[in-house]
């Protein structure tokens, strides 16, 4: 996971509400989770858990957005939730898309939609003039 981030249906909403401040989050099951499921890729996995730094920023731009609907207990739970309904790795796999075999912007968008029913924001870098490495996929 890199967000939950709600939107309006035109745009993505973002720093919404600067009065709602991240709680830090002590819940060891919650900790676990969120440990495995959404890593800060900077940080080792104790500053992780102590610093809270990518969790906070996260929640601080984009879950205050949705603060009237999801606390931020909430807001973690739904991220988690939806991202072990949709598991895209399984999804992409059971589809025949692995790291390092080919595969066309269309194959990842129909495997994705047979899971989620939308097709997905796919942000691509250039690998070279024929072929682009998947960076990240946004539903």
């Amino acid at each position: 996971i890199h967000g939950l981030w709600p939107d309006n249906k035109s745009i993505m909403l973002n720093n919404c509400d600067s009065d709602v401040k991240y709680n830090r989050i002590t819940n060891p099951d919650m900790l676990i989770q969120l440990e495995y499921h959404w890593p800060d890729l900077t940080s080792t996995v104790g500053d992780t858990r102590k610093l809270q730094d990518f969790w906070r920023y996260e929640f601080n731009k984009h879950g205050t957005c949705s603060i009237n609907r999801y606390n931020q207990v909430q807001y973690f739970d739904l991220a988690l939730k939806l991202k072990n309904q949709l598991d895209l790795l399984k999804t992409l796999r059971s589809h025949g898309i692995i790291p390092g075999k080919d595969c066309t912007v269309k194959d990842v968008e129909d495997a994705i939609k047979a899971v989620s029913a939308h097709v997905p924001n796919l942000n691509c870098i250039g690998r070279s003039s024929h072929t682009m490495e998947l960076q990240e996929i946004g539903i």
